[in-house]
This record gives C-alpha cells, structure tokens and sequence, in this order.
C-alpha cells in the first residue's frame, strides 16, 4: 500500500467511524465479517510508515481513553517483562489485577511474542538513550510535538 493510499484510507476510517460509533459487541458480528474488517486493520496498522501516521490513525480512530488503554496493557507488559508485583504494577497505572492477569496470560501464551516485545521494548530505551545523550531526549512522542502536548497535559503526565 503506497503512503497515499494509507492517509487516505485513515480518512475515510475516520469519517466512518465519526457517522457510526455504536458498540458493538464481539461475537454479535459473523464470524467472517469479524475477520475481515480486523484484518483490514491489520493492514493498515502494518502500513503506517511514521510515529505521525500513528498517531493521526489512534486519535483519529480511537478516543483518548481507549488510546489509553491500549497503551496501559503495554506499559503492563514492561513492567512485567521488568520482573514488576501485580500490586506495583496496580499502584502505578491505576489497573486492576484481572487486567494485569490478562496482559500476563497473553505474554507467556507465547514465548515468541514475550522475546519480540521484549527485544522492542529495549530497542526504544536505547533509542531514547541515545537521543537524551544528543540533547533532544523526549520522554514522550507528546514531548516532541508541540501539538500534542496538551494530551500530555490531558493524560495527568
């Protein structure tokens, strides 16, 4: 999918999803039609190219809460992988043990996808490593751009 086609796809994700934001309830939708539209997003997440074309599909997509939540289960996921209690790991992100629970279940259900997240998680705190060591060390994605920042500031970081 060229870059053109991926913006142009997010637009129209987006137009859709502002007409339509029913909640629909997982196994309510046939099987196939289930399959077909989460492999569409499938594809159109492998084709972001940018940390911007990411964020303009989860916020445009997606609300700030559920961007949240995807992005708790991740830092779940770091911190388990960092050896982290349930009850540390509650006390920091404001999640439930069920939810740690699930997060956990899903790193272990494959020790291929426990290692990638892993070697993932290490490439980004090297990488910001290396960009505090030149001077322009962002904590955050919401650091870099003075756009987002009042997500930051929405977020409580």
């Amino acid at each position: 999918m060229e870059r053109n086609e991926t913006e142009k796809l997010i637009r129209e994700l987006i137009k859709i999803k502002n007409k339509i934001m029913a909640k629909v309830k997982f196994y309510d939708v046939d099987k196939k039609e289930r399959i077909r539209v989460i492999g569409e997003l499938y594809e159109v997440i492998a084709e972001l190219k940018s940390k911007d074309e990411v964020f303009k599909f989860l916020f445009g997509l997606f609300t700030p809460s559920e961007v949240l939540m995807i992005a708790r289960r991740i830092q779940i996921a770091k911190m388990l992988l960092d050896d982290k209690s349930y009850e540390e790991i509650g006390k920091r992100l404001g999640v439930s043990h069920q939810t740690t629970r699930k997060v956990e279940h899903w790193l272990k259900s494959d020790e291929e996808r426990m290692k990638l997240i892993d070697i993932k998680l290490e490439k980004i705190k090297k990488k910001n490593k290396a960009s505090k060591n030149r001077g322009y060390y962002y904590e955050s994605l919401l650091d870099r751009y003075p756009g987002h920042r009042f997500l930051k500031e929405l977020f409580g970081d």
